[in-house]
């Protein structure tokens, strides 16, 4: 965001607290001394002579290893699951897993090469593939940052006319989003006629088929060399497997930087104002799809506990523009002025997005960083975070200054709370330390590092209870008839981690609140804790309710379940008083295939599903019973 210019600041941000920078900041002031080399400490003698590196100070991860011998995993100490495993009692009571994931169809599925001939004889009728390739559309998972739409219905029309003289790699995208639409398919079969299990594994087997033939198409077309459609084809294959299969983040990650390392090698990370020989309507493509390969390294990263790969001094490329596809053609000589933000577009939550995880990049970096970072680089990298939410947020992505009327889209609203908890996630993961080491100050300590450590956890504590406000409002809203009921499987898919985070720094505060905060009073024996504590606890009740019913299809609802039920100890004496007939829960959890896709950085992806054409948005979606997410 160096050098450009923001949105006038909402007229109802709160002023910034003494403590904290008043002025608005950029990148330009923070990054030179976040990333200038912190000094180390001198060494002694004996440790100058010793080869070996010496003790980091920062919490260095976890490492776990499978039972079966497969492999070993790590995590940093920002990840979710590593805060779960200082809750007393649950690291034991844990399974873990001891089936390695099937993995990305890239790395391990049945890639025997194939023909040209071979691939277009697999193609379905055109008939099948319309309907799929317009639900692959009304879905908008990643589609309107990697395709222009008008650009694709002509390369459409022209493949059917003469399949042979298309590119390999074009049709190799065809397949995977074929593949991704056979995938949605299968969320949204809903019949009690026992249709539902034949139907679901007919799609299953068309989307293993489209999948195959999408990689055999880029192996064809030998994509490590690059050339077009192949990052819009990885990319989609990452979405389809990550996000909609969970086949796998771990090597989702893997995926994401070999993306990432393929671009850069295109050209990608150098804004295209550097290369005349680039048309206008290339270069605004390319910053589409360059900063959706950034956010989709730094959500999978987040997501896995490991750094990203990109890295902010090697890349110039501006951010593209809040436009329409009908707004620029492939003969544009020069590109429109961008819309106004207040005006929404498919691109505009890209767009917010990447302002916020540049700074939540910059907290990702230093929360990798073998040297924890003092707390004057916490308040600096906070301030930015302040002044970028304030100010470069999009009008009409804003939470807290929208009044959310009926006739607002559904898929809007999930933007909102996608930005809005990528915000929110920032917060816990620059502040966390101070919650989960909690140093117990000595009397003759300064009262300044005490009310830093009673502010630092404030923070995530109040973040956290936003999330989880967020998650009781996405679930009640995508039940059946809700508001958000066409989008259930986007709710369940893109928002789990951030609440995964949220609920693992609750349940950490509740099992050290001794040591956290003073009891407000003591008698009789009794302790009782402060307001703050008892809205947590009750907020984490009505959590474990949701992560209960959704532990029967995900490993890593149950092990937020079972932690739930430890830290609140009486959660199924309070289920049966309450009458909600849930049955107390064993947690005979599944086999794990590493983590759910859903992030600060994934967030938002697949939360526009209306046309990325000239006409404006509709204001009003009329959802008709029994609609489904289709």
């Amino acid at each position: 965001m160096e050098g450009q210019s923001l949105p006038s600041p909402s007229p109802a941000a709160p002023a910034p607290e003494s403590s904290r920078p008043s002025c608005s900041l950029s990148f330009a002031d923070v990054l030179p001394e976040i990333r200038r080399r912190r000094p180390q400490k001198s060494q002694s003698r004996d440790e100058a002579a010793c080869p070996c590196p010496s003790p980091s100070p920062a919490d260095p991860g976890t490492l776990k290893s499978r039972e079966s011998g497969t492999g070993t995993s790590y995590v940093q100490s920002a990840h979710w699951e590593a805060i779960l495993f200082k809750i007393r009692g649950l690291k034991a009571g844990l399974v873990t897993d001891s089936k390695a994931p099937p993995g990305s169809h890239l790395f391990y599925g049945p890639n025997r090469h194939a023909t040209r001939d071979e691939i277009l004889a697999a193609v379905p009728p055109r008939p099948v593939v319309d309907r799929l390739i317009a639900l692959h559309f009304d879905s908008y998972i990643i589609t309107p940052y990697l395709i222009h739409g008008k650009k694709f219905l002509r390369e459409y029309e022209s493949f059917w006319k003469d399949p042979s003289a298309t590119s390999i790699a074009w049709i190799g995208l065809m397949f995977s989003m074929l593949c991704i639409a056979a995938q949605l398919r299968t969320f949204s079969v809903d019949f009690t006629d026992g249709r539902t299990e034949s139907l679901k594994a007919e799609y299953l087997a068309m989307k293993d088929a489209f999948r195959e033939k999408a990689v055999q198409c880029l192996i064809l077309a030998r994509y490590t060399t690059g050339g077009p459609y192949i990052l819009e084809t990885l990319i989609t294959l990452l979405t389809g497997e990550v996000i909609l299969l969970k086949d796998g983040t771990a090597d989702g990650w893997l995926l994401i930087g070999m993306i990432l390392h393929l671009a850069m090698r295109m050209g990608y990370h150098r804004d295209p104002d550097h290369f005349p020989g680039l048309s206008p309507f290339e270069g605004e493509m390319r910053r589409r799809i360059w900063i959706a390969i950034l956010q989709l390294d730094f959500g999978l990263s987040l997501e896995i506990g490991l750094p990203r790969s990109a890295t902010d001094t090697h890349m110039d490329t501006k951010p593209p523009r809040n436009l329409l596809d009908c707004d620029f053609e492939e003969d544009t000589t020069e590109m429109p002025p961008p819309r106004p933000e207040t005006e929404w577009t498919p691109v505009l939550g890209l767009i917010a997005r990447g302002r916020l995880i540049s700074a939540l990049g910059l907290i990702c970096d230093v929360n990798t960083d073998i040297n924890p970072p003092s707390y004057d680089e916490v308040i600096k990298i906070d301030a930015l975070l302040e002044d970028v939410h304030k100010r470069a947020i999009p009008p009409v992505l804003r939470w807290e200054t929208r009044p959310h009327p009926i006739t607002d889209s559904p898929n809007l609203v999930v933007q909102r709370v996608g930005v809005e908890t990528t915000y929110h996630k920032s917060r816990i993961l620059l502040y966390r330390r101070a919650l989960v080491s909690h140093p117990v100050r000595q009397p003759e300590e300064r009262s300044q590092e005490r009310e830093r450590d009673r502010e630092s956890v404030r923070i995530c504590l109040d973040s956290a209870l936003k999330i989880l406000s967020f998650q009781q409002m996405l679930h009640e809203e995508s039940q059946p008839f809700g508001r958000l009921s066409q989008l259930r499987w986007k709710v369940t898919h893109i928002f789990n981690q951030d609440v995964l985070l949220a609920t693992s720094v609750l349940c950490l505060y509740l099992q050290d609140v001794d040591k956290l905060e003073l009891p407000e009073t003591a008698t009789a024996g009794q302790t009782t804790w402060s307001s703050r504590a008892e809205e947590i606890r009750q907020q984490l009740t009505i959590s474990h309710k949701i992560w209960r019913q959704m532990s029967t299809s995900s490993a890593e609802a149950g092990k937020v379940a079972k932690a739930l039920n430890i830290v609140l100890g009486n959660t199924e004496e309070a289920f049966a008083e309450d009458g909600s007939g849930l049955e107390p829960t064993s947690y005979d959890f599944l086999p794990e295939s590493d983590f759910d896709a859903v992030d600060g950085s994934l967030n938002g992806f697949g939360g526009a599903t209306l046309n990325n054409q000239c006409e404006s948005p509709p204001s009003r979606v009329v959802m008709p019973i029994g609609y489904d997410c289709n």
